[in-house]
């Protein structure tokens, strides 16, 4: 897709009305994008998420503020709003470069007479779509991209440059994934055989459900039997690794390097942060947080905060982290006896 040099500039009476905010300052100041407080500039929105940023917007010099409520003493328009972060997203949505879609599929795609193309479906430079693929109306094959046999794919989603799909796998509607990623790659897993070791066959599939969201360089492995499951919803970072028959729940957010080895059950509603890993063969419930670098290792219930290698609920993590904090004082406090308890041995020999 090619950007579209079209004018996203608008008055703040106009936004005020997009974003149903109570306007307090001159409603005739034009805005074309969106910036941060330290570096917006005279026709740029800025936002105050926190009460902690009130005294960096009265230095901004933003045209205007999204605000929770006014702000003294600030120079610029103020957009008061209910919730400043859903306003913030609407507000980058509105001032958001537009794509151009190109007209159909590109000369130098390559798409087999079976497959079925849906209305108005971009198909990139370069892009190879295979036997009996299904690609659903309104959505984006870009360039470089490689739609193995029997896979479908759904309406209005987007892959970007360079993305694979192995055969067989099922991507729904409203998915974005991003450049180079991977899906339904032969997963890692071997027997010892004879000495050796064997690639066990990989049969199954990988199966994306509605509105998930995939970042770049990402690999989601196919199961050995039955499917690898990504549920609605869910979202994931760049360089996340899936291992082959994974079962992710709906609404997940897994961020960049984080891991999770074969066979791996998580609910829903469950955060991963940045470089945690989830050994294989575990269960981990619903809406549990891992903090970032933790490492699990066994299963865990729902609804609870897991930190560390190996991960453990957060507040017995604490806990043992402060008594790991004492230690060397410990380990002096333990010399310094040991010392008076011989001197005090010593002595009492002495006077035998």
């Amino acid at each position: 897709m090619t950007v579209k040099n079209n004018d996203n500039s608008m008055t703040l009476t106009d936004l005020a009305a997009r974003l149903n905010a109570r306007l307090i300052g001159e409603g005739s100041v034009i805005v074309v994008s969106v910036g941060s407080l330290g570096i917006a500039r005279p026709d740029q929105l800025s936002f105050v998420s926190s009460d902690k940023y009130a005294e960096n917007a009265k230095r901004s010099q933003a045209g205007a503020i999204l605000v929770h409520r006014q702000i003294e003493n600030v120079a610029a328009a103020q957009l008061i709003v209910d919730s400043v972060d859903t306003s913030l997203i609407e507000s980058l949505k509105i001032f958001a470069p537009r794509l151009t879609p190109a007209a159909g599929i590109h000369p130098s795609a390559v798409v087999e007479e079976s497959a079925v193309i849906g209305r108005n479906v971009e198909i990139g430079p370069f892009a190879f779509v295979s036997h009996n693929v299904k690609i659903g109306d309104n959505s984006i094959i870009s360039a470089g991209c490689k739609v193995c046999e029997n896979v479908k794919i759904g309406k209005n989603t987007n892959l970007d440059c360079n993305v694979v799909i192995y055969r067989n796998c099922r991507i729904g509607d409203n998915c974005t994934i991003l450049a180079n990623t991977t899906i339904g790659s032969t997963g890692f897993g071997y027997a010892l055989l004879g000495g050796k070791h064997q690639l066990i066959p990989h049969n199954g599939a990988v199966i994306i459900e509605d509105c998930v969201e995939i970042g770049a360089n990402t690999c989601i492995d196919r199961a050995k039997f039955d499917n690898t499951i990504i549920g609605a919803g869910t979202k994931i970072d760049n360089l996340v690794q899936i291992a082959h028959n994974v079962v992710i729940g709906k609404c997940c957010l897994l961020a960049g390097q984080s891991g999770i080895a074969g066979s791996t059950v998580i609910g829903d509603g469950v955060v991963l942060a940045g470089q945690s890993g989830i050994t294989d063969n575990v269960k981990i419930g619903s809406r549990v947080i891992i903090a970032g670098k933790s490492s699990v290792v066994t299963s865990i219930d729902e609804g609870k905060m897991y930190w560390g290698s190996p991960a453990i609920e957060i507040s017995e993590q604490k806990k043992a982290w402060a008594c790991f904090r004492k230690l060397p004082k410990m380990a002096k406090d333990i010399r310094n006896i040991a010392k008076k308890v011989s001197e005090i041995e010593t002595a009492e020999n002495d006077k035998k």
